[in-house]
This record gives C-alpha cells, structure tokens and sequence, in this order.
C-alpha cells in the first residue's frame, strides 16, 4: 500500500511539473492596440502609422465630413466603407514588414485620388503613433 501511495504521488508530481512547464512555454497573447484615423477631405490624420509584425491592431475609421473608405489590400484589408457620423474598427495583424499603401476606398470629390496613407510595418521596437 505505501509503495502504491508514493507511485501515486510521483505520477501527481510529474503531471504538475508537466502543467507548470507547458505555461511557461506559453507565450502570452500581445495585447491589442487602437488607433484611430480620421478622414475628411481630402486626407487622413494620422497618414502614417507605425506597426510590428504580429501586432494586432485595432484601427477605427472616424469620417469627419462625408462618406469615406480605407482599403490596404497588400495588408489584407478589404474595403471598408464609412458613412458620416459613424465609425466602424478592423483589425490587421501584419506578417511581413514594409511599408504599405492605404487609401480611401469611396469616391469623395475631385480630391480622392489624393488620399492616401502608409503603415510602416517593423520587426523591432519601433516609436509609435
């Protein structure tokens, strides 16, 4: 009976140290930040935002005058389409670095083509926006 208790207890002992070394190995899960982007005729504010690979990022799309939209398609992110007053957020989670080109994705006036933006996407610890 004590030999069965001891191999009782060993088998607890490897099983707990099993756990405690599985949440060690585990990574936590990056905490996602936010950035808003206004629009208006004809610009967005900010134009340029810095990001790092495997980031996730919640960015809201704020339009101040009229309808506008955001598409960075080399991102993944398809045409969002923003009506005034309202707001809507995505998420991008960059995977390779470079700098990408977004622009407005909904005809405004004789200035859209003009509307454009960059995400800078980094591998280090870059300043931020």
């Amino acid at each position: 009976m004590r030999g069965s208790r001891i191999a009782a207890v060993a088998l607890a002992a490897c099983a707990l140290a099993a756990i405690a070394a599985r949440a060690q190995d585990a990574a936590p899960a990056p905490a996602v930040r936010k950035i808003t982007i206004t629009a208006k005729k004809y610009e967005f504010s900010p134009s340029r935002i810095e990001l790092k690979v495997g980031e996730p990022v919640d960015i809201t799309l704020e339009p101040q005058d009229a309808t506008h939209g955001f598409t960075c398609k080399d991102l993944g992110i398809d045409k969002v389409v923003v009506e005034k007053g309202k707001s809507e957020t995505f998420r991008v989670t960059p995977q390779k670095a470079g700098i990408y080109e977004f622009k407005c994705a909904k005809w405004c006036g004789f200035g859209h083509g003009r509307m454009k933006g960059e995400i800078v996407v980094t591998t280090s610890e870059a300043p931020r926006n």
